[in-house]
């Protein structure tokens, strides 16, 4: 997801959760991490020794701003998959095949209280961009062969229904569009 090595990982651990309920995919991704040094704490000493600062963040998702590196940790909630882990890694597969400039890479877990992980992803922080308009929006998607459906934000062509591509997840700098965040529904 977003180069070979984190690609690998995902759908290699995507290939142990499938088939598993919320809870036992809990206990795989765990053990995973575990063993594979993928446990990361981005509620506190990560977060301070690398002086990432809070972003603004969406319902699925915690973000963290690297200044230095011009990346976003995002650590998603798994809110909009059910908990379900697999499911959310397959939707950022098709994230990352429709926005490659803007494509998720999985780099670990982020521990809970709860006992539960929740996946951590980075991507390209957009410097010095603003938040797109909607007929920006709709310019682009068309653009790239997307039809906007009658709901707000939701576009579709004969493959995807995007949802939640609106100003809030889509940025604009110096004539390029980046879709940072969005639903994604293969059909």
């Amino acid at each position: 997801m977003g180069d070979k090595a984190s690609s690998a990982d995902a759908r290699g651990l995507r290939a142990q959760l499938e088939g598993l309920n919320s809870a036992e995919q809990q206990k795989v991704a765990y053990q995973w991490a575990l063993a594979n040094d993928k446990l990361m704490d981005l509620l506190g000493d990560f977060v301070n020794e690398r002086k990432l600062l809070v972003f603004k963040s969406g319902n699925e998702f915690e973000n963290w701003i690297d200044p230095v590196l011009n990346l976003v940790y995002k650590m998603n909630t798994l809110m909009h998959v059910g908990g379900n882990i697999a499911k959310l890694f397959e939707r950022i597969e098709h994230f990352n095949t429709l926005f490659p400039s803007t494509a998720l890479r999985f780099v670990g877990f982020q521990p809970m209280s709860s006992g539960n992980v929740y996946p951590i992803f980075v991507q390209p922080f957009v410097s010095n961009s603003r938040f797109a308009t909607d007929d920006e929006i709709r310019e682009y998607m068309g653009r790239i062969g997307f039809n906007q459906m009658n709901e707000e934000g939701y576009f579709e062509n004969d493959m995807y229904i995007l949802s939640d591509i609106k100003p809030k997840n889509v940025l604009y700098m110096d004539g390029d569009m980046y879709v940072i965040d969005a639903e994604i529904l293969k059909k």
